[in-house]
C-alpha cells in the first residue's frame, strides 16, 4: 500500500480491505459492500477528511478510486492530504494565476 496517499489509505479502512489493495481495484462494482448507505457515510467521511463539498451530480460520479481522486483533484486538493495536526497544507491555484 502507498502510505503516503490519504485518499487509498481511507477508502482501504473505510471498506476494510486488505492493506495490499490496488488503487484501481477501488471500484463500486468490486466492493460487495459499496451500497447507498456505504455510499452516504463515505461522502461524509471524504467531505470531512478532505475539507471539501461534493453536489448531487458529482457524488453520482464517485463510483471509483480513480473518479474520487479526480473530484478531488478538481476541487483543488491537488495532493489529496487530510486536513489535521500532521497534515500537509492543501495545494491550490493562487487566484489570478494560470
Amino acid at each position: 500500500m502507498n502510505s503516503r496517499d490519504p485518499l487509498l489509505i481511507l477508502l482501504i479502512d473505510f471498506f476494510d480491505l486488505p492493506s495490499d489493495t490496488c488503487a484501481q481495484d477501488i471500484t463500486q462494482q468490486t466492493i460487495a459492500s459499496w451500497d447507498s448507505l456505504a455510499m452516504v457515510q463515505l461522502i461524509a467521511d471524504l467531505q470531512g477528511t478532505f475539507t471539501v463539498e461534493f453536489d448531487l451530480n458529482e457524488i453520482e460520479k464517485l463510483r471509483s478510486y480513480d473518479e474520487i481522486r479526480s473530484a478531488l483533484h478538481n476541487k483543488g486538493v491537488f495532493a489529496a492530504k487530510p486536513t489535521g495536526e500532521d497534515a500537509e497544507p492543501r495545494v491550490t491555484a493562487k487566484e489570478g494565476s494560470e
